[in-house]
């Protein structure tokens, strides 16, 4: 597993303002109070998000665990680090013993699986054996719910849910900033409506929820990124990404294909099951 990942990392070319740390993370500084971590070695290329303000840090998601993401954190971060990983597939929740309390999305699917204080994500949930990946236990210090804020200092972040690549997915949304944490909704690659829970309903939903919702010039920045031109770099996305991907739903949803795969635009494209055209 070693000599394969320091294999992978060799092949790895990063773009201009993006370090190399531990011979594994991607660093990017989004502002000066905001890192990107991404794992461009990794083929599913995690990118997790480090927010910070006065002695408070919060990490959405807590990388993929192929390495640990805790010193990095603790180079780039503040005292105080809470975690909040955007929903549990295991790609996601690597790490996440590493760092507490852990902020938790308040959703019936969640609070039906938490037993004392503790969430372990079921198989269904957190897909880790496509990889041998156990399911960790960890313990939720902090419940929000959807609409409700979660503070890092004087930086207000609003929890989104955003079904559509998962029933449990939620996102951040700073309005000062002008930023949207979108992570597994929307970003450049493949597009997982095809795996357990995944919904085109939903997607169209949200999408038209975003639309509506965020501003044209809203910067969107996303937990995965296959490279542009040849280069790894924090994956940000734009409005018009959310409109193509809301067209390519709709149209998916009107000629209801059986399987496959479609373009959403240029930067991504959509993997869809039959299973998919329902709504969870």
């Amino acid at each position: 597993m070693r000599e394969n990942i320091e294999a992978a990392i060799d092949t790895v070319t990063l773009a201009d303002g993006v370090a190399l740390e531990d011979n594994w993370f991607a660093v990017k500084a989004l502002d000066n109070t905001t890192i990107a971590i991404g794992e461009p070695a990794y083929h599913q290329r995690n990118w997790s998000y480090l927010i910070s303000d006065g002695d408070d840090s919060l990490l959405f998601d807590t990388g993929s665990g192929r390495r640990p993401i805790a010193p990095v954190v603790a180079r780039h971060g503040r005292p105080c680090v809470r975690a909040f990983p955007s929903h549990m597939h295991f790609d996601h929740l690597g790490n996440i013993n590493a760092f507490g309390p852990v902020i938790a999305a308040d959703l019936p699917m969640l609070r039906a699986i938490a037993t004392d204080g503790a969430l372990t994500p079921p198989e269904e949930m957190f897909l880790g054996a496509s990889e041998a990946v156990p399911a960790p236990t960890f313990e939720v210090g902090c419940w929000v719910a959807p609409g409700e804020t979660v503070k890092v200092g004087s930086r207000t972040l609003q929890v989104v849910h955003t079904p559509g690549h998962s029933p449990d997915s939620v996102s951040l949304w700073e309005v000062e900033r002008n930023r949207f944490y979108a992570a597994d909704f929307i970003y450049r690659g493949a597009l997982y409506a095809q795996t357990p829970g995944a919904s085109l309903p939903d997607y169209l939903r949200i999408c038209e929820q975003l639309l509506n919702d965020l501003p044209e010039q809203i910067e969107i920045v996303c937990a995965h990124g296959q490279p542009e031109n040849g280069l790894d770099d924090a994956p940000i996305l734009g409005y018009g990404d959310l409109l193509a991907l809301r067209d390519a739903v709709a149209k998916l949803l009107r000629d209801k294909p059986r399987t496959g795969e479609v373009p959403v635009n240029d930067r991504m494209y959509l993997l869809f099951s039959v299973e998919s055209f329902l709504s969870t």
